[in-house]
């Protein structure tokens, strides 16, 4: 028996689905904790969907920010939201993570690295300076001065001899 792959994929997503509300049923918590399991589901079909057909490259980005929602929302709706000031870089985080995993899942074309870089680099600094890093914040402009280091040197790598 053969299976089309996007009638592989739905199957099981509905299958991942119908056992978070069969647990939910006989779990002594309700969906008010566990909903954000549904976003996780649904980042882990996208997830399914580029394992089957690797050319789709673009499901990865809704994949990594739901599935990052998912976990942030789960741990907030288990501790009754008392981090979410904590962790709310996360909402900045997800999609430079996502631009990310397209640009190691896809063709690896370097727009994706630019807006990444900043976005990821931004929760950084927020985890840092806002977040749950914030005994570290004093320490956050090392960040920067690393990352000009890195450039520089980046760029002292790829200039011709001719030109120095």
């Amino acid at each position: 028996m053969t299976y089309n792959r996007n009638t592989l994929v739905l199957g099981c997503a509905l299958i991942v689905i119908g056992l978070l509300f069969l647990t939910v049923n006989f779990s002594d918590y309700g969906w008010e904790e566990f909903w954000p399991l549904l976003m996780i589901a649904g980042g882990l079909t996208f997830l399914a969907a580029y394992i089957v057909d690797r050319r789709n490259y673009g499901f990865l980005m809704p994949a990594t920010i739901l599935t990052a929602y998912g976990i942030l929302f789960q741990s907030c709706a288990l501790t009754e939201w008392e981090y979410m000031e904590e962790w709310w870089p996360t909402f900045i985080l997800a999609p430079g993570l996502g631009l990310l995993a397209m640009y190691f899942g896809g063709k690896r074309e370097t727009g994706l690295l630019v807006p990444a870089t900043i976005l990821i680099g931004l929760a950084s600094l927020f985890f840092v300076v806002f977040g749950p890093l914030q005994a570290y914040e004093q320490y956050w402009p090392v960040l920067l001065i690393l990352a000009g280091v890195a450039l520089l040197l980046r760029r002292r790598e790829t200039t011709p001899q001719s030109l120095l």
